[in-house]
């Protein structure tokens, strides 16, 4: 298991979703066909963009309120507005992955075991469950279809599988019956745009580049040996429980956390503030241990305020571990390149 993620969807959705192992994303407002503004677009990109054949996804069901397991991605993220899978008049779905029963978990994919999303606050409350604060929309927070959650939240979710499976299964095994898309669709690496001007455009690069650039990785580690396919990362990472504030994203390693944030052009003392704040409310957490782990914050911008490194340097008596990584657009916009600066 690579990677993990937790995708909401309706109830009469599901059904054709799981018979078919394909879950789509929307591209227009609910219920209209005007589509989505820019970063709302973009946030999906963003939200999809990392994961990788081989993932483990689970889907929470609205109006349920459960969480159905153990899926594996079988083709990661794609653009898709060809074919119609789902019943609305309106909406294609176009933002999509595949996925199937997972070779290690198939029985409870196809007798659909689940578990009631409230059986998970209490480990959320003890802090045992950490890249999940709440499934339910709340105002003021982002919407969210799919979420990247961390592989040892994923384990919890499948151990409360396990425990639930006799109780809440169905009778007969259910069907599966693969889609397979046409061999033209556009992969969601091809479809950002907008970099250096949207803030969730360079997030989606980060993202895809944390998950398939080794180079990227030791970059941000700089001056540790790490095994790229061992990090473990999410984003919009809520920092507390008790504040509804989040990191834009949060890497974890054995014993080092990396809290970064970004920014679309100008970094300055106020964001190294704020980051350092997050930082403070992390090291709160009761799985940091304050005297082993190692936590590290990386300001990501377009450019930085001249007085910037020289805050940073008359900081590092008190505040090791701040690192600023400068990006550019590139291609017009689609991509950027990123570089360290201090």
């Amino acid at each position: 298991m690579k990677g993990a993620f937790i995708c909401t969807l309706s109830e009469e959705d599901w059904g054709k979703t799981r018979e078919l192992g394909v879950y789509g994303n929307r591209f227009y407002k609910e219920g209209t066909s005007r589509k989505l503004g820019d970063v709302q677009q973009l946030s999906i990109i963003r939200d999809l963009i990392s994961m990788q054949e081989g993932d483990a996804v689970f889907f929470h069901i609205r109006g349920k309120q459960t969480i159905h397991g153990v899926y594996k991605v079988r083709k990661s993220a794609y653009y898709d507005d060809k074919c119609k899978i789902w019943d609305n008049p309106l909406e294609l779905f176009p933002y999509r992955f595949l996925f199937e029963p997972h070779p290690d978990y198939k029985y409870l994919a196809e007798y659909d075991a689940n578990i009631e999303v409230h059986s998970l606050y209490e480990f959320i409350d003890r802090g045992e469950i950490k890249s999940l604060v709440t499934l339910e929309n709340e105002q003021n927070i982002e919407a969210r279809g799919v979420r990247k959650i961390l592989i040892e939240d994923a384990k919890i979710l499948i151990s409360l599988l396990h425990r639930d499976f006799k109780y809440r299964k169905t009778n007969q095994k259910l069907p599966f019956n693969p889609h397979n898309p046409s061999s033209n669709v556009r992969s969601l690496k091809d479809c950002i745009y907008k970099v250096g001007r949207i803030e969730n455009a360079i997030k989606a690069v980060l993202m895809y580049e944390l998950a398939h650039n080794p180079s990227l990785v030791s970059k941000i580690f700089s001056g540790l040996e790490v095994d790229p396919d061992k990090i473990d990362f999410v984003n919009e990472f809520f920092i507390a429980q008790t504040t509804r504030k989040s990191i834009d994203i949060y890497i974890t390693y054995k014993n080092s956390h990396i809290l970064v944030e970004v920014k679309t052009d100008r970094v300055d003392e106020t964001t190294l503030k704020q980051a350092l704040y997050y930082r403070d409310l992390l090291s709160q957490r009761p799985w940091i241990d304050v005297e082993k782990d190692r936590i590290k914050v990386i300001l990501v911008g377009k450019r930085f305020v001249n007085t910037l490194p020289d805050s940073i340097k008359n900081l590092a008596k008190i505040n090791n571990g701040i690192q600023l990584i400068q990006y550019k657009p590139i291609n017009g916009g689609k991509w950027g390149e990123f570089k360290d600066v201090c």
